[in-house]
């Protein structure tokens, strides 16, 4: 309930993916972490962190052996366990970068058998093992923090997508104005050598140019 709670309202001014590793990490009364998911098809990247500290690496290749192991077993790894019995985790070998973060568990994102992303649990203030029961509550919590992530990033691209499409339409008509601006100016540059001394040319050519300044002031209003 705490959970679903902190997920759906959260702290003002909260960032969204922060909101969504404190949910988590309050479970088992985490103290941080941070939010790791795929950048492109080659590599997961860190999108958020909170209460912990930046990692140095910036990628986790999706062929390492932590994403593999997350990917084909779908388990929360406990790291103390880890270091106990590491033969429990089969050939899956901690990245270096890790152990920088105090961590403690990594939990997988899945949406149905993909895995989109993981979190990494730093210790908590009440350290304890963890039964299977605190291990499916963690893994379900995790299936709807990466729906909700993937919600998020729909919604941000969907925002980008509009933002480019208002860009595209401004710069059209901008561009357009331009175009007819530049085009009566040069109509009176082209004619100035035959007709300058012309008192109706230089007055209409006068009027032209009031006119371009009006339009180029309108444009940049």
């Amino acid at each position: 309930m705490r959970f679903t709670r902190t997920l759906s309202v959260g702290e003002p001014n909260e960032p969204l993916r922060v909101r969504a590793i404190r949910a988590i990490a309050e479970i088992v009364d985490g103290t941080g972490g941070s939010l790791w998911t795929r950048d492109g098809r080659q590599h997961f990247a860190p999108r958020a962190i909170w209460n912990t500290g930046e990692p140095d690496v910036r990628q986790e290749p999706a062929e390492g052996s932590l994403v593999r192991f997350l990917e084909q077993r779908q388990w929360v790894i406990d790291l103390d366990e880890y270091a106990g019995d590491p033969e429990i985790y089969a050939d899956m070998t901690p990245p270096d970068w890790l152990s920088e973060l105090r961590p403690w568990l990594v939990v997988p994102l899945l949406q149905g058998e993909a895995l989109s992303g993981f979190l990494v649990l730093t210790e908590s203030n009440a350290r304890r093992p963890l039964d299977w029961e605190d291990r499916d509550l963690l893994k379900t919590a995790g299936r709807q923090v990466a729906g909700y992530v993937a919600s998020l990033d729909a919604s941000e691209a969907l925002s980008e997508a509009r933002q480019f499409e208002a860009f595209h339409r401004l710069s059209a008509y901008v561009v357009h104005d331009l175009k007819n601006i530049a085009a009566q100016l040069a109509l009176v540059a082209r004619n100035a050598e035959r007709h300058k001394s012309n008192p109706a040319f230089v007055e209409d050519a006068f009027g032209t140019v009031a006119n371009a300044t009006g339009r180029m002031n309108r444009l940049l209003a």
